[in-house]
């Protein structure tokens, strides 16, 4: 539908030309977007509008007021005859948000031209994935929708929004009429306007006694009678006669069976009949129809045809209507209420002082709403339309499926399969994850599965008897870390509680839950459970190739075809498909060395900017559900948790519309920044040694088991390294003939000295440790610990004076242990006097030149070794506050005071890492305040002690956002120590910066695959509506014989979701266009969607505020804009 011409006299809406189509008339749009008015208070448009046409105007859907009768196209002229020539006008610009901003401007200045060199070139597609696989031939089936190149996007620099908090200032403004507010809704409990008034409103004949709360003009008195006839269609209304009445007291009788007509025969109902509404409990007199006709209905039915739930289908005396289930059903999905709290508040709004006699049907009321939530999710799979029935449901067939994955034969091109390099598109993308907050307790409860296997849960039976046969099945653990996963797998399930956790698989991309791929844990995350999970996940899959993302992949995927082997063969996954595996970006900081180079997620090529992590969001959706699902009986538990994943899995698909664009611009973005990073650093190097690289690059990614480019050099000199070489030069010295001045060697002395001052520090921070009162045995160990480092000290002073002979004039005498003041009284604070701690003026001695030379090069790796502990520590520390945070808290005070015991013994080693750096770094500042070293090691302070990665509880990660986040410097530092020197070939400098080069480059790959993949999604999206709308119009004339009026609802409600899937699509292309436009792509499928570009494209997203003083707040985008597309003549499905 066409917008009108002319915004001052828009024509009445054009005759659909489609019977399904959807489209709601377009409104009349402003015809431009910046605005010039005098600065006066002079009103916009022409000075003689009529006043009745610009005393109001309203705002449209795009955040602009409507065009006002008569406005004229353009304003800036009629303004303009209006003012002087030199006088200042307001320019009222449209802003990012919308809005228009005022500004000053002068009437006669000309604004300059934009220069078009200043757009930026960004990434090609498909001409520039030729790094993917630069062996394999070129995709020749056709262009995929990417049919045009990202070359010169224009990137408009679009002004900050300003963030104004004004709520503050709101709350000042509404004090100042708080008392005036508060009388007008006091006022609402008197008769308002019709105070006075004593004779009914309605027949003005009889005295008014009665007022209805829910009516409009709810201060209207009416009589008995009138008010009972103004409520025949609305019998739940509650009244009023100087106190709550009810309209069964005043006589009114609801029949049933005759769409509200009068029946020759009636029966009257229960006497107590009661109906539950959103606007509480209310008493109704029913009759029911009792006509002798051959098609008469049933009790059950006529109360149904009405819209009431009946409690009981034998004698119901109890009813709920649609509208206050389907309220409970939309208010559990969003705020995760239970019913019982729903259930009380309908009675506290029906009788909140407790006046009268107590209502108790909360039973009934969650018997009923477990069927209608049965009911709905049958209605909306459309196993309604289905000849076979509800029975015939497939496994999994209630499940709501992703729209943005591969589908075949729904959403995926001609020729898909020979894509050739750019096979990666056509992936699928899986987490698996297991939450160990979702327990079942084991209640003996009986119960039946209302949908056994047709939702994200399994088939119950078939389930338990796989994992039978593997209830003693050893799980070794081989990997370095100490993943909740593994802990688990061995650990019997807590007391009470037949279920220990759920565990889940969704698609790692788009976060939603998978039919069939979700199960009960029964002894923690044992491979067993976990295999039959992910095999019934993709069961009925074809695609070639599979990528699956686990927080123990690397233990996980060891014998996996084997134990793919013993699963039904129905469950198998085809030999020829390709599955690979990684470990999400945030626990792969847990895991060990090798993990992180085999199983890293940007190390994987077609992996994209995919990071597996999705899987944890969606536990805070159903956390919340947890002390309520614990204590269901297992199928109600399924149904629940069926249900929610359901509700999850659509609201995720409504924000694939913002969500895509978002990723689509940053992917953009961040590939022509990585490119052009990448290609900077690449012509650092010879261009043969990059060849070099590429070629290992592309042996590796085909041959995993093969050289891994990402492994750091091992060219690292360690402070063991130094050791062995000065012991050697020792030996050298001994058999020359020059003997040492004392028997211990110079190696020796340093590294019995460096233990004494890691001694010391173990000693000062027992001490600290254990300040207050203290045990006898307490106090025996540390006088125990103090005499053992003095016996070290004692041992090491003589070798010390034979070293450095001026040492002696500092020492007090060997025999003085005892006396005040003596160095053996504290040792834990003695000084050792290293050279590095003598004067400066003594170290430029001659005699110790030798001794600084040593400890130089000796505390150089010993500071390098002592950060590599202290990164290695935090790696450990971070692993085990996350697996605590999410398995551990919660479980009991045992659990937490292990898990604390752990983490201060790693913090205890931690501390003495740092504590020997520190150390290392005062000596070499001493020593060599301007060598090399400082480019690469830096002081350590306590709040450089941190990651790796972001922590939301550490103080100093806190103040920024994610993309604001700088790594500490200790995670910066290269991991080989020497720089390109004498001592080392250009070849070998440039193989230590191999690993570097090889993750800038994978960071560039990984965002051009990205840049491809959002594209592929965002066409798959609209794909699939398109293909599923025309799946529901063939349900609407599937089932034959059915009543007329039944009929009617089947086909009716299947042509609406084909209208839904249709509009949904629309609102996704028109939103995405004009983002993709900007850079310059111009996908094929947009010829599909045609819209009328205005001045307001970029902005048309952006709601709008209620008045200015809601600049700040950002508000949902809840507007339809269907009414602005126009569909190919395919998509009519007349």
């Amino acid at each position: 539908m066409k917008r009108s011409g002319s915004t001052a006299n828009p024509q009445p809406c054009a005759k659909r030309p489609r019977k399904y189509s959807g489209f709601r008339p377009a409104r009349p749009r402003e015809p431009e977007s910046t605005i010039a008015t005098p600065s006066s208070s002079v009103p916009i448009g022409n000075s003689n509008t009529n006043p009745q046409s610009s005393a109001k105007s309203g705002r449209n859907r795009t955040g602009f007021r409507a065009a006002r009768s008569g406005e004229p196209e353009s304003i800036a002229p009629a303004a303009s005859s209006s003012t002087s020539s030199n006088s200042r006008v307001t320019t009222l610009a449209v802003g990012p948000t919308g809005r228009r901003k005022g500004k000053h401007v002068d009437r006669n200045h000309t604004p300059a031209a934009v220069d078009p060199s200043v757009a930026t070139s960004a990434p090609t597609h498909l001409e520039d994935s030729s790094y993917l696989n630069s062996n394999q031939p070129p995709y020749e089936p056709g262009p995929l929708p990417y049919n045009e190149p990202l070359t010169n996007p224009v990137v408009t620099a679009k002004p900050k929004r300003k963030r104004n908090n004004n709520a503050q200032s709101k709350l000042l403004k509404w004090l100042s009429i708080r008392d005036t507010t508060l009388d007008e809704i006091l006022r609402h409990d008197g008769l308002g306007d019709f105070l006075g008034h004593q004779h009914c409103v309605s027949c003005n004949t009889e005295v008014g006694k009665f007022k209805c709360k829910d009516c409009l003009g709810g201060c209207q008195l009416r009589c008995e009678a009138c008010i009972v006839k103004s409520h025949q269609d609305a019998p739940l209304h509650r009244i009023e006669f100087y106190d709550k009445d009810s309209l069964k007291n005043l006589g009114l009788r609801v029949q049933l069976g005759h769409g509200g007509s009068p029946c020759p025969c009636p029966s009257p109902g229960p006497p107590k009949f009661m109906v539950f509404d959103t606007s509480g409990v209310h008493f109704v007199n029913v009759d029911y129809c009792e006509c002798p006709n051959d098609d008469a209905l049933d009790r059950r039915t006529q109360l149904l045809r009405l819209g009431w739930f009946p409690a009981t289908f034998t004698r119901p005396n109890t009813v709920f209507t649609f509208n206050c289930l389907d309220t409970f059903h939309e208010h559990t999905l969003q705020g995760k209420g239970n019913l019982y709290d729903f259930y009380h508040l309908l009675l506290r709004k029906t009788d909140n002082a407790n006046l009268s006699n107590t209502i108790y049907r909360y039973k009934e009321m969650h018997h009923v709403f477990r069927i209608w939530r049965n009911l709905m999710v049958l209605k909306r799979a459309g196993r309604g339309h289905d000849p076979a029935g509800v029975g015939a449901t497939s496994p999994g067939g209630l499940t709501i499926e992703c729209p943005a994955c591969p589908h075949p034969d729904r959403n995926l091109p001609e020729k898909w399969e020979q894509a050739g390099p750019l096979l990666f598109l056509y992936i699928l993308y899986i987490s698996v994850d297991a939450n160990f907050k979702l327990k079942g307790k084991d209640r003996g409860l009986k119960d039946v599965e209302l949908m056994p296997g047709w939702g994200p849960f399994v088939e119950e039976s078939s389930y338990q008897a796989f994992i039978s046969n593997y209830v003693d099945q050893p799980e070794i653990n081989t990997c370095e870390s100490e993943h909740d996963a593994i802990v688990r797998a061995q650990t019997r399930c807590t007391p009470g509680y037949a279920v220990s956790g759920t565990g889940i698989v969704i698609c790692s991309r788009h976060a939603l839950v998978r039919k069939n791929g979700a199960g009960d844990l029964q002894k923690g995350e044992k491979y067993c459970n976990m295999d039959y999970l992910i095999f019934s996940a993709l069961v009925g899959i074809i695609l070639p190739w599979i990528f699956i993302t686990y927080d123990i992949a690397c233990q996980w995927s060891k014998n996996f075809r084997k134990r793919m082997s013993e699963v039904p063969e129905h469950m198998r996954i085809n030999p020829s498909t390709k599955v690979d595996v990684g470990i999400p970006s945030w626990h792969i900081n847990g895991h060990g060395v090798n993990c992180r180079k085999d199983f890293r997620l940007g190390y994987t090529k077609g992996a994209g900017r995919t990071c597996g992590e999705e899987v944890e969001s969606s536990w805070s959706h159903t956390n919340p559900l947890a002390p309520s699902v614990r204590e269901m009986a297992p199928a109600a538990r399924h149904d629940t948790l069926n249900d929610h994943w359901n509700g999850w899995n659509f609201r995720k698909i409504i924000s694939f519309r913002t969500l895509f664009a978002k990723r689509f611009q940053e992917a953009v973005v961040m590939s022509m920044k990585h490119k052009e990073v990448f290609q900077k650093f690449s012509s650092t190097f010879p261009s043969e040694t990059v060849e070099k690289w590429v070629r290992m690059l592309e042996f590796w990614e085909a041959n995993p088991k093969g050289p891994n480019p990402y492994e750091e050099s091992e060219n690292t000199t360690t402070l063991q390294d130094v050791r062995l070489e000065m012991t050697r030069q020792e030996t050298l010295l001994l058999a020359s003939g020059r003997a040492p001045p004392h028997k211990v060697t110079m190696m020796g002395f340093f590294s019995m000295g460096f233990d004494i001052e890691d001694q010391q520090f173990i000693l000062t921070r027992e001490l600290s440790r254990s300040k207050g009162r203290k045990t006898s045995k307490q106090l025996a160990d540390l006088e125990d610990k103090r005499s053992s480092l003095i016996r070290q000290i004692q041992i090491w002073r003589p070798i010390q004076v034979a070293y450095t002979p001026y040492v002696a004039t500092l020492l007090p005498l060997v025999h003085s242990v005892n006396e005040p003041g003596s160095q053996y009284l504290h040792p834990e604070t003695a000084p050792l006097f290293f050279p590095s701690s003598l004067p400066s003026e003594i170290r430029r001695r001659a005699e110790l030149k030798e001794m600084c030379d040593a400890e130089r090069r000796l505390r150089e790796p010993q500071a390098e070794d002592a950060l590599a502990d202290v990164r290695r520590f935090r790696r450990t520390i971070q692993g085990l506050w996350r697996f605590k945070k999410l398995n551990v808290s919660g479980t009991g005070n045992k659990p937490n005071t292990r898990m604390l015991e752990l983490y201060n013994r790693i913090d205890y080693k931690l501390q003495r890492a740092a504590n020997r750096y520190n150390i290392a770094y005062g000596a070499l500042m001493a020593l060599d305040p301007n060598g090399s070293w400082r480019e690469r090691l830096k002081e350590l302070h306590p709040v450089d002690i941190r990651g790796p990665g972001r922590d939301p509880d550490h103080p100093e990660d806190v103040k920024t956002s994610n993309g604001r986040f700088i790594p500490s410097w200790i995670w910066l530092v290269p991991r080989s120590p020497q720089e390109h020197g004498d001592d080392q070939t250009e070849a070998e400098f440039n193989d230590t910066m191999r690993a570097e080069w090889a993750q800038t480059r994978a960071r560039m790959c990984r965002w051009d695959e990205e840049l491809l993949i959002i594209q592929e999604e965002m066409r798959r999206v609209l794909a699939f509506f398109e293909w599923k709308a025309r799946w529901w119009v063939e349900q609407g004339n599937r089932r034959q014989g059915l009543e007329s009026s039944i009929e009617s609802g089947v086909a009716a409600y299947a042509h609406k979701q084909a209208n839904i899937c249709l509009c949904m699509a629309a609102r996704c292309a028109i939103y995405w266009l004009p983002i993709m436009k900007k850079y310059s792509i111009d996908p094929m499928w947009g010829a599909k969607y045609k819209k009328k570009l205005t001045t307001d494209t970029d902005t048309e997203s952006q709601s709008d505020s209620d008045s200015e003083d809601d600049d700040g707040l950002e508000q949902k985008d809840d507007k339809s804009d269907v009414g602005d597309v126009e569909i190919d003549e395919s998509f009519d499905f007349d």
